[in-house]
């Protein structure tokens, strides 16, 4: 027995070996598909082997000797499907030895890939050459499925580089009946695993060499002053391909990125123009692997920005309704408010109309009984003296009617208040105010101040935050002296009311403000607000105290 038979079954023999000692079976069945194996491959050579990612299956090409040699393809399956832990035969179509010259594996496709090179007349089914696919059905009886693409006869060799998988094929010239005078390129598939096994016809005029040609010496160019630097018309690496020209000197590079070929004077120049295209594609995927982000990374920033932006919804909805309940109980307070206010006036108006009509007529008529008694003249001056108390009474009370309710109010109606009207008001209450408390308050008005047209209310309500800030001073500044002043500010009526008082800090202001004992202050910050109108307090210790009032007019 030769040597490469013996190499060859040490080969199978290594093979099957671990997985028979790991799996459960008879040994004497073992032995005896071994026995069958090894008669069956006493007369055959290894040609070829190629074996998946994982190493779950092998393919064999060898060759046979029945009365002439012939080519086979095996397979063997690693794994759980080799329950019986043959070699399994794939193809035995062969009509010479040198039928199948190359066996690949595509790492895109996960498939094989192997050509027959020529028509098997013995053949019971005709068009045996052509391209085979081979790949793995995951059954342990017919473990793979061997698909078949008839092409012409010819010698083709395969090619696995980095943008995809490539054979080079003898091509017969049936118009002028010459064998095989040149060979085309066929891309068989992309880096994606999509199938083609088509002709690139973009170099198709270019004059590539057979292997028909190359491997008959009578073929070959008989001039000896050419030197072959090679071993074989065809060499290709991650980017191109390197077949040599009919002239036996020149050598094509093909770019398979590009699909053009360009030819060069020799191999040396052709290969270092290959491993310049080769550094060129690395260095432009190193980049583009750089910026380029992986899949799933993708997929996780995706689902991050929809989670960012519906988180900015969901905050956005909550905001807005938290808004809308902040907006509906400010429009509740200020709905409460004025409900306040108007019983407030309703109850002021009662009260002093119950005095005015009551009381104060009442003291009246004691005033006229008592200024008609007869009396003794050493009695004349206490009858004087009840007749004083009884006017101040009636003073006194009359004050507090306006107080609670000032005539100008009692007669206005609701959008016809007069120019004279709020300036009328504040001239009472200051009036009221330095005779009551004897403070000197100065009432100024801006000359070119126009004399807005109010409704009620804000007429109402103004009177009433005036009449609080000036009950404020009385009780709590220690003022000398106050003002008010008046004027317009663009759209807006601005009142100041100002004093020379001890004042506060504006800490003690804020928290009075925010405080549920001092009303007061709270009421007249409310009234403002119950108008659209707003008020601010400036103070500092023993430096006085200025309130600013604001009001925006409606236009007409």
């Amino acid at each position: 027995m030769s040597r490469s038979k013996i190499l060859f079954m040490a080969i199978i023999f290594l093979l099957i070996a671990p997985f028979s000692f790991s799996l459960e079976y008879d040994p004497a069945l073992h032995l005896e598909a071994w026995e069958k194996q090894k008669e069956a491959f006493k007369e055959s050579h290894v040609f070829g082997c190629a074996a998946n990612e994982d190493n779950s299956l092998f393919m064999l090409l060898t060759n046979y000797d029945h009365h002439g040699w012939r080519s086979r393809v095996w397979a063997f399956i690693v794994g759980e499907y080799n329950k019986d832990n043959s070699i399994h035969l794939v193809w035995e179509k062969g009509l010479a030895g040198g039928d199948i010259r190359s066996l690949v594996f595509s790492p895109y496709s996960k498939k094989f890939y192997f050509t027959a090179s020529w028509e098997n007349p013995e053949d019971p089914e005709p068009n045996s050459a052509g391209l085979y696919a081979a790949s793995q059905t995951g059954r342990d009886t017919n473990p793979v499925n061997l698909y078949h693409q008839h092409l012409d006869s010819g010698i083709s060799i395969l090619a696995v580089n980095k943008t995809g998988v490539w054979m080079l094929l003898d091509v017969y010239d049936h118009e002028n009946d010459i064998k095989w005078p040149k060979s085309v390129i066929y891309q068989i598939e992309d880096t994606k695993g999509a199938y083609y096994c088509m002709e690139k016809k973009s170099v198709e005029d270019a004059s590539f060499h057979s292997f028909w040609k190359w491997e008959n010496p009578s073929k070959r160019i008989k001039d000896k002053s050419i030197v072959h630097e090679y071993e074989q018309n065809f060499r290709w690496t991650d980017y191109t391909l390197l077949i040599c020209d009919q002239d036996e000197k020149s050598w094509w590079v093909y770019d398979c990125v590009s699909d053009s070929a360009t030819k060069f004077p020799s191999l040396v120049i052709a290969k270092k123009e290959a491993k310049n295209i080769d550094a060129h594609y690395d260095s432009e995927n190193e980049k583009s692997d750089a910026y380029q982000i992986p899949a799933h990374l993708i997929v996780m920033q995706i689902i991050a920005i929809i989670s960012f932006i519906l988180m900015l919804i969901f905050a956005f909805l909550m905001i807005l309704s938290k808004l809308r309940q902040k907006k509906k109980e400010a429009s509740n307070i200020i709905d409460h408010n004025k409900m306040v206010f108007d019983i407030q006036e309703k109850e002021r108006a009662k009260i002093s109309r119950d005095i005015h009509d009551s009381v104060v007529q009442d003291i009246r008529v004691l005033r006229l009984e008592t200024e008609n008694l007869t009396v003794d003249e050493k009695y004349r001056q206490q009858q004087t003296k009840i007749e004083d108390i009884a006017t101040e009474c009636i003073i006194k009370l009359r004050n507090i009617c306006y107080n609670l309710t000032p005539a100008e109010l009692a007669i206005h109606t609701k959008g016809d208040s007069s120019k004279q009207e709020l300036i009328s008001i504040i001239n009472s209450l200051i009036q009221q105010f330095s005779m009551r408390t004897h403070i000197p308050c100065a009432f100024k008005v801006d000359e070119r101040f126009n004399y807005p047209v109010l409704e009620k209310e804000e007429t109402q309500n103004i009177f009433r935050v005036i009449q609080e800030a000036l009950t404020n001073i009385e009780k709590h500044s220690y003022a000398t002296q106050a003002s008010i002043f008046i004027k317009n500010e663009g759209s807006s009526i601005m009142i100041y009311i100002t004093d020379d008082g001890i004042g506060c800090k504006t800490e003690e202001l804020n928290a009075k403000l925010k405080s549920k004992d001092h009303m007061g202050l709270r009421s007249m910050k409310d009234r403002m607000e119950l108008i659209g109108g707003s008020i601010e307090f400036f103070t500092s210790q023993n430096d006085g105290m200025e309130i600013k009032l604001t009001l925006p007019l409606k236009e007409a």
